[in-house]
């Protein structure tokens, strides 16, 4: 069970997912471990793929059932964190240390 649950929604995310998830990688902890859980709508860009490169766990669902919320409601009950973070897919964390301060309090 991991401490932090990352989630991510996607749709199409190529550009910046990658980037994105090096940057989660690299993020400095001595104190959790996290588990990075993909929400995808129907991608049919190099999403899927670049997110099997990076040990993500995928939750697929059809673009048609899309909402952000339902999106989020379908990762917090598939995480197995303790603490729930989320990122949209084409955001890249600028500090090696923003989980760490995002969980913190």
């Amino acid at each position: 069970m991991a401490d932090v649950s990352i989630v991510i929604r996607t749709l199409n995310e190529e550009r910046y997912l990658d980037e994105l998830l090096t940057t989660i990688s690299k993020q400095k902890h001595t104190d959790f471990s996290w588990e990075i859980l993909l929400i995808d709508s129907g991608s049919t860009d190099k999403t899927l793929e670049i997110a099997g490169h990076h040990d993500c766990r995928v939750l697929k669902i059809p673009k048609s059932e899309f909402t952000f919320g339902r999106s989020l409601n379908i990762g917090c009950k598939a995480a197995r964190g303790r603490f729930l973070v989320f990122i949209s897919g084409h955001c890249i964390p600028d500090k090696e240390d923003w989980l760490t301060n995002f969980i913190k309090p």
